[in-house]
């Protein structure tokens, strides 16, 4: 039953890397804050700096909840502040899903389940006009994630990283693209994120 189990968080996991894959950024108002599922609630947490929510780009569908992440600033202006969008050179979708995690399956072991099972070859298959050109992958007590370049149909590096972790005892997923080598400190500021929600 154990086994039949992970065998469907792998099914679910391959569509949530598609669909989270599909990034866009809105022309709404932004904030630092993210609601984040909590039992029966939402809690709100804080982005890392210089990065906001985009209301306008949010997306519920089906069992899932997409919230869409841009960078900004914070602008003093006549006493009053506010976020202000910066140009984008990095957009984080996370999306959180319905999936419970098997009663007698540990985080880690669930996590690793994962791991285990990923093959890059299947991360482009809803993206026919993009080559992958590197790929590696890590597991972490907290997350999994997955990391790679490719080139878009534009012919322009893209530079992906995929987290896989826990929320509520339910799976969510993490993408951060940039269109130019990221700085270590956004992976690692995100990373402190995933830990405060999981």
């Amino acid at each position: 039953m154990e086994l039949r189990n992970l065998t469907k968080v792998f099914a679910v996991s391959y569509l949530l890397l598609f669909l989270s894959g599909c990034l866009s950024v809105g022309s709404g108002p932004l904030t630092n804050l993210i609601s984040v599922p909590s039992g029966q609630s939402n809690l709100k947490h804080k982005l890392p700096s210089g990065f906001c929510l985009d209301r306008s780009a949010n997306r519920i569908a089906g069992l899932q909840e997409t919230s869409v992440v841009t960078n900004c600033i914070l602008v003093n202006k006549g006493g009053k502040s506010y976020f202000s969008r910066r140009p984008v050179d990095t957009i984080v979708n996370i999306t959180f899903t319905q999936t419970k995690i098997p009663k007698k399956v540990a985080q880690k072991k669930y996590l690793l389940a994962i791991a285990k099972n990923m093959e890059f070859k299947k991360l482009l298959t809803a993206s026919s006009n993009k080559k992958l050109i590197y790929g590696g992958e890590k597991l972490n007590s907290k997350f999994f994630h997955v990391n790679f370049q490719r080139i878009n149909y534009l012919q322009r590096k893209e530079f992906v990283r995929k987290y896989f972790f826990v929320v509520d005892n339910k799976l969510a997923v993490m993408t951060i693209l940039s269109f130019q080598k990221p700085n270590r400190n956004t992976y690692s500021s995100f990373e402190g994120f995933i830990k405060k929600l999981s």
